[in-house]
């Protein structure tokens, strides 16, 4: 009955990709399965819908080059997924925003927008500031609510959770070592003692990977990443420098980093999109994650 199940699953699955529906699988034999099904290879340009809620055990088992493979595949199409969702904001808040004058109910989603991403303060008054101000605003939404390369992305994420081994990875979803604010709650490592926080438990990968993308997006620690991703957007070699601040090691991040996009081939990754289908929608109501 089990074999007949899983058969089932696979056929759904056939159809679901080519209706460009989004799949969602769970145990390391389907979502093998399901690769080879739809020729799916790490380097693939058009990479299928095909989502994971988290990483399976099994990758530990995975040697070299085909682990990192494997954990390529299954973090590439959740990043693209994410990076559709910021998409969307932007090109959903930009406009509003473009607007010489701003009603009420503008005045209130710009609002909620600017202040996730640490534009103006929480509670800020914005419907009678001035046009200087106003413009502030404009640019900082456009020059905030853009997407993180894939390669970038993945390169730290491989950093952060060795290639998908780290115990933060099963134990709570965590790819970035993000830590809780409550330091009675989450994964406490070996390590650590007394009141430091704890590592923060995710519901899924997907959301580990929203809360590392909201970081580098709005926090201050990041505004040399995102100038020289507005700057230097197709060098990815650049963009790594802005991470000088994101680990205790400094400057010695960056050639990690660069590192791993360049001599493991993340690198090819960059360009990569989802297979055509129904974009992702705007979260419109986003909990704010504590960030480190």
């Amino acid at each position: 009955m089990k074999k007949y199940s899983f058969f089932i699953s696979v056929l759904l699955l056939f159809f679901c990709c080519n209706l460009c529906a989004d799949v969602f699988l769970s145990t390391y034999e389907e979502i093998k399965s399901a690769y080879e099904l739809v020729g799916y290879t790490w380097d693939n340009e058009k990479i299928p819908r095909i989502f994971v809620e988290k990483i399976p055990e099994e990758i530990k088992q995975l040697e070299g080059i085909e682990r990192r493979q494997f954990f390529i595949k299954l973090l590439l199409p959740l990043v693209l997924l994410e990076n559709e969702k910021i998409t969307a904001e932007h090109d959903k808040i930009v406009p509003v925003a473009a607007k010489k004058e701003w009603n009420a109910e503008d005045v209130k989603i710009i609002s909620e927008i600017a202040e996730k991403y640490n534009i103006i303060d929480e509670g800020q008054d914005i419907s009678a500031i001035t046009e200087e101000e106003k413009e502030k605003i404009r640019y900082f939404l456009d020059h905030k609510i853009r997407p993180v390369p894939p390669a970038i992305a993945i390169g730290q994420a491989a950093l952060e959770s060795g290639w998908g081994t780290s115990r933060f990875v099963f134990e709570g979803n965590n790819l970035f070592g993000h830590v809780s604010p409550d330091p009675t709650k989450g994964i406490k490592p070996k390590n650590w003692s007394g009141n430091q926080r704890h590592i923060r438990i995710f519901d899924s990968i997907q959301d580990s990977i929203s809360a590392y993308m909201l970081n580098l997006n709005r926090n201050r620690a990041y505004n040399k990443f995102r100038w020289f991703r507005r700057t230097h957007p197709d060098n990815l070699s650049k963009m790594a420098e802005g991470f000088d601040r994101y680990a205790i090691i400094k400057e010695a991040y960056i050639g990690r980093l660069q590192s791993v996009m360049f001599k493991f081939g993340v690198y090819k990754i960059n360009n990569a999109k989802l297979d055509s289908g129904e974009s992702a929608k705007v979260i419109e109501k986003v909990s704010q994650p504590y960030i480190n």
